[in-house]
């Protein structure tokens, strides 16, 4: 077991532990006061339901469970609106707790569930996704999406805890833990050449290395969000390949995932870094090698104006300007504020 405690006001711990999903009950108990509602997904239910309520049954927790519809629709306002309406009628009160039982959507929609309801209840993270587990269960960014563009409406709300079995990972179509790679190769892009390294011998779903990169990432991130918790600064460099990433989603009509989404924009970041000579061509080919050797594509064919007019609706847009985050060499990035409209040439770089 490893535990990585989160510097946040208030902090709170990561632990991560092979098995943990067999003593979740008792894990999670000290960090109740009342009864828990259980937010997952019909997949990660259909997997886990049983072992949930055995868990929760046996430690004499008192609980409910809300299964949403896996998938990015269902981090919207009408579910968010269902769910709050849920815990109304149910009676939940402000001693209660959320938990978080599955990837992104899950914990982002728990998460702002947690934050509003009653002006702010505790939540849980159990991420049962590999993306889950290095990005969006640690930090405390949680949000909804709207028609126009992601995680648009959104709070900053820190978890009580997070739960991490990387056991769960092995459950999950290659895809979407692919997605999760393109999020860990990310921390070694922007702050960690070692970490880099590891991703030049593939990472698969039972991979005995996978605990340790876990906790690497998480520890990147921790170190970020101690230093700029609400996103004023350096956390703007978990970004990267994110501006893209989102506009190839949303053009999509989030067909593509996340994940795959922001290998694609951390490639074409790459090359347009290459070809304005911020990044030599040697660190350029490595990345988009390693990129490729995982699975991950690294170019979209969407083009440039498609691409471009998502950009607008990005939440990193400021008046017309906009911060994007530029790779200098495998470990080091910097960022760079500019004119939104210079950023189509970015894009174009990109693309080829």
């Amino acid at each position: 077991m490893s535990q990585i405690q989160i510097e946040t006001n208030p902090s709170y711990p990561v632990i991560i532990e092979k098995g943990l999903l067999n003593i979740l009950g008792k894990s999670i108990k000290p960090f109740l006061k009342g009864k828990l509602l259980i937010i997952t997904d019909e997949n990660v239910d259909s997997f886990y339901g049983r072992v949930i309520a055995e868990q929760m049954n046996e430690n004499n927790i008192e609980w409910d469970k809300y299964i949403i519809v896996p998938g990015e629709e269902s981090k919207s306002l009408e579910v968010y609106g269902r769910i709050l309406e849920y815990m109304a009628a149910h009676n939940f009160h402000r001693n209660d707790t959320v938990l978080a039982f599955g990837g992104g959507v899950v914990g982002d929609l728990s998460g702002f569930t947690a934050a509003s309801f009653l002006r702010g209840i505790d939540y849980i993270q159990v991420p049962t996704t590999l993306l889950a587990a290095v990005d969006s269960s640690v930090g405390g960014k949680t949000a909804v999406n709207l028609k126009e563009g992601k995680n648009l409406v959104g709070a900053f709300k820190q978890p009580k805890a997070v739960l991490c079995d990387p056991d769960l990972f092995a459950t999950m179509k290659e895809e979407r833990f692919l997605d999760g790679v393109a999020e860990s190769i990310k921390y070694g892009i922007l702050r960690d050449e070692e970490l880099f390294a590891e991703f030049e011998t593939p990472l698969t779903q039972r991979d005995a290395r996978l605990s340790n990169i876990i906790e690497r990432c998480v520890k990147h991130k921790a170190e970020v969000v101690k230093k700029d918790e609400m996103e004023k600064g350096e956390r703007q460099f978990l970004n990267l390949g994110h501006t893209i990433g989102h506009a190839i989603e949303k053009a999509s009509g989030y067909e593509v995932s996340h994940g795959h989404a922001v290998a694609m924009g951390m490639g074409m970041m790459a090359r347009a870094c290459e070809k304005i000579g911020v990044l030599k061509k040697d660190n350029r080919e490595r990345i988009l090698k390693v990129l490729e050797k995982n699975g991950l594509p690294t170019k979209t064919s969407y083009s440039t104006e498609d691409l471009f007019g998502k950009v607008y609706k990005d939440k990193k847009c400021s008046s017309d300007k906009i911060t994007i985050i530029e790779i200098e060499r495998i470990g080091k990035c910097r960022l760079h504020k500019i004119l939104i409209e210079d950023f189509r040439e970015y894009i174009e770089k990109g693309r080829v």
